[in-house]
C-alpha cells in the first residue's frame, strides 16, 4: 500500500531557499567572497563560504549594540542614562580609532552623552567615539560576561581586538537583534548608509549595518521582505556594488 502524501502541505513548503543556494553557487564562488542568507520563518539557510572569517571592521559593533540594547530591556541601562567621554573611554579591547567614521568629537570632550543617543550614532552613523564609550560603560570594557553572552549567540568567541569574524557569525547576531524587538532595529533601519549596499535598489525596510577598512567593505541586514530574512555579505578587494547586486538577485528569489 503506498504511502499517503498530503500534496497541498508539499505546495505550500517554502523551498525558495534552496533556489537561492544554486544562485549562490553558480554566480558568486569566489575568492574574497562570502555570503550567508538565513530565512528567519523557516530558519533555512543559504550561503557561500559563510564559515571563513575577515576582517569585519565596523561588524564588530553590532556585539556591543546587541548587548547594550539587552541591558535596556531586562532594566540594568535606561536609555536616558547618561555617561561621561573621558580618555579611558579610547583605552581598551574593542575600542576603535577615534579619528574614525561619526560625530562626535575626536578628542574626549568632558561632556555627558546619554545612552540612546551613544546607541543611535554607532548604530546610524558607525560612530566610532560613540562605539567607544557605549562599550566602556556599557559591557565594562568587553567584560566576559559580554563575551559568554556573545559566545551563546555565535557559537564561538568574537574576537573584538583582531576583528576577525565570518558572515555567518554577523548573521546570528542580526538575528539575535531581531528577535530582541527593540528599538536598535529602528536605528538600523536608518543610517546614514542606506542608499549603498544591502539597501540600494530594494523596496522593503532593511536594517543594516556596514563595515568598512581599506579593501574591505561589508554589510550586514535584516531585509523586511514579506517572509524576513537575515543576509550578510562580506568582501575583499571587490567594487561596492557588487553588494546591491547579490542582494537584489536574492530578493527577486525571496520577496
Amino acid at each position: 500500500k503506498g504511502e499517503y502524501v498530503a500534496w497541498s502541505s508539499l505546495s505550500k513548503e517554502d523551498n525558495r531557499i534552496q533556489r537561492v543556494q544554486e544562485l549562490l553557487e553558480q554566480k558568486y564562488q569566489e575568492e574574497g567572497l562570502g555570503i550567508y542568507v538565513k530565512q528567519l520563518e523557516t530558519q533555512q539557510v543559504a550561503g557561500v563560504k559563510f564559515d571563513q572569517t575577515m576582517y569585519s571592521a565596523s561588524i564588530t559593533k553590532l556585539p556591543y549594540l546587541y548587548y547594550v540594547q539587552k541591558q535596556v530591556l531586562d532594566g540594568t541601562l535606561k536609555w536616558t542614562d547618561t555617561f561621561l567621554y573621558k580618555k579611558e573611554t579610547e583605552d581598551y579591547d574593542g575600542a576603535y580609532d577615534p579619528a574614525g567614521t561619526g560625530s562626535l568629537p575626536k578628542e574626549p570632550d568632558g561632556k555627558n552623552y546619554s545612552l540612546k543617543e551613544l546607541e543611535e550614532k554607532a548604530a546610524k552613523e558607525s560612530d566610532n567615539v560613540a562605539h567607544n564609550i557605549l562599550g566602556y560603560y556599557g559591557t565594562d570594557s568587553s567584560n566576559q560576561d559580554f563575551h559568554q553572552e556573545i559566545r551563546q549567540i555565535v557559537g564561538q568567541t568574537w574576537d573584538v581586538v583582531d576583528r576577525e569574524v565570518s558572515p555567518q557569525m554577523a548573521g546570528l547576531l542580526m538575528e539575535a537583534i531581531y528577535g530582541q524587538q527593540g528599538e536598535l532595529v529602528e536605528m538600523l533601519k536608518q543610517t546614514n548608509f542606506d542608499d549603498q549596499r544591502i539597501p540600494k535598489d530594494l523596496p522593503v525596510p532593511v536594517a543594516h549595518k556596514i563595515g568598512d577598512a581599506d579593501d574591505f567593505h561589508h554589510d550586514a541586514a535584516i531585509v523586511f521582505a514579506k517572509s524576513p530574512y537575515v543576509l550578510v555579505v562580506f568582501t575583499e578587494n571587490k567594487e561596492m556594488d557588487l553588494i546591491a547586486r547579490i542582494s537584489k538577485d536574492i530578493y527577486e528569489v525571496l520577496k
